[in-house]
């Protein structure tokens, strides 16, 4: 009996542990390990699916990093300012041209981003995005939460909270 409580305690624990992968400079604690997935040009695309339940409920984690290098250097603080207000303003006007519904937050660290959800149909299937766009060290970062649980409650709070930035 005792070796069947501390199996299911580690079958438990396994099925519910957080991974906190660093992906250039950020790192997001998720239930999977995010990996490489692709380049695009100046473009890195990391992601993890996690599926969980047995109802058939996936969570999908990605980041998408972009190296603003060229775009920042040489910008002294007023013109770095600057270019990181219209940077995120124009994330919102392109949000709201999409029809989602983004607006400003702060994450742990202070560091502003935008956030937005939008709805995602593929095949017969129905998925909710949630983003998250900021910038950091002269990269910007979008960090997704694709899902198919409908039912999930203050989704920006919790995927913000899983944003580590030190």
């Amino acid at each position: 009996m005792k070796k069947i409580i501390i199996l299911l305690t580690i079958t438990y624990s396994s099925l519910n542990a957080q991974i906190i992968t660093k992906i250039e400079g950020v790192s997001l604690n998720a239930p999977c390990e995010l990996e490489y997935t692709r380049n695009i040009g100046n473009q890195n695309n990391y992601s993890c699916p996690y599926l969980y339940n047995n109802d058939e409920k996936l969570d999908n984690y990605s980041i998408t990093v972009t190296n603003l290098q060229t775009e920042m250097n040489g910008l002294n603080d007023s013109s770095l300012n600057e270019f990181k207000k219209t940077f995120l303003e124009t994330i919102e006007s392109n949000s709201k041209n999409n029809g989602e519904s983004p607006n400003f937050i702060l994450l742990n660290n202070g560091i502003s981003a935008v956030s937005s959800i939008s709805y995602l149909t593929y095949g017969e299937q129905e998925f909710k995005n949630i983003s998250i766009s900021f910038l950091y060290r002269q990269k910007s970062f979008i960090v997704n939460l694709t899902t198919n649980n409908f039912y999930r409650k203050n989704e920006i709070s919790e995927l913000a909270d899983r944003i580590l930035i030190r």
